[in-house]
């Protein structure tokens, strides 16, 4: 078994670090000077990667180290960047399938976010009907549009908010104003349990050649004890939060397909007590 792993940042090169770990062969892509110094400092096998590829006058893909289609499995990790303005997210999607299909890839695994869910309250599951009118909740879909059109086995995970080490929420509401949705439920997930249900799919050849799954924690805790709890832990400044006249729950995302399908347990399945033990 082999692994190319697109956008090999945080949770990337703990994904590499695992597989490799275990005698797995991985090359990763890199896209800035940074992040190669990285995967160098950690002996990670790295090739260049610039999305969206460049296309010549006949628009075709041009200037990619097919090495990275030649591996059994492709993780696509890279991040929407939505909070950027950008919206090609789906185009680098599109591309990395058609080079995929070009190669010798068996099997997709895309990481997309639990964002996709956004202009939704209450809890929601893999079959809930998207707000396509919410802000960037429609280039999320058509990036899972697009790496559904793989004639393989094909994953998406809509992962949670990511926490893990050099990630602690105690840090991630300091910038000193007063917050809202006090009383909205966290989604979150431990980049442990990530990496763990990534590896489960890579190896689980009896897994469903194509499905969706939410991957987030059983936590069941509103944003404004989490945060302050989080923050206490560290010896922080505690976030305040502004008082909400009428409470207002937010989405809560459910995870229990992956659960039952999988038959995984979560490691960190209680991030208040995962928070408060650092």
């Amino acid at each position: 078994m082999s692994v190319s792993i697109v956008g090999c940042g945080w949770l990337g090169q703990a994904l590499a670090k695992s597989l490799m770990a275990e005698g797995t062969f991985v090359l990763a892509s890199y896209q800035s000077q940074s992040t190669l110094d990285k995967l160098n400092e950690l002996n990670i096998p790295a090739t260049p990667l610039s999305l969206p590829c460049a296309v010549d006058d006949k628009d075709e893909i041009v200037g990619v180290d097919k090495a990275l289609f030649e591996q059994d499995v492709l993780v696509i990790a890279i991040p929407p960047q939505l909070k950027k303005g950008k919206v090609d997210y789906p185009l680098k999607i599109q591309q990395l399938v058609t080079l995929a299909e070009r190669g010798k890839t068996q099997h997709i695994i895309l990481l997309n976010s639990s964002a996709i869910y956004n202009g939704i309250e209450g809890e929601v599951d893999e079959n809930q009907a998207l707000n396509l009118d919410a802000e960037k909740v429609a280039t999320l879909v058509e990036a899972e549009q697009a790496v559904q059109t793989f004639t393989q086995k094909v994953h998406i995970l809509r992962l949670a908010g990511l926490v893990g080490p050099k990630r602690h929420p105690g840090k991630f509401l300091q910038s000193g104003r007063v917050f809202t949705d006090a009383s909205a439920q966290v989604n979150l997930v431990h980049q442990t349990d990530v990496v763990n249900i990534i590896k489960l799919l890579i190896k689980d050849s009896s897994a469903q050649s194509s499905a969706v799954y939410n991957v987030v924690s059983g936590t069941q805790v509103d944003r404004k004890s989490y945060y302050q709890t989080a923050a206490k832990a560290l010896g922080l400044t505690i976030p305040e939060f502004a008082q909400e006249p009428v409470l207002k729950p937010g989405k809560s995302v459910k995870g229990d397909k992956l659960r039952q399908n999988l038959g995984y347990s979560y490691v960190y399945d209680d991030l208040v007590k995962w928070a408060s033990s650092l």
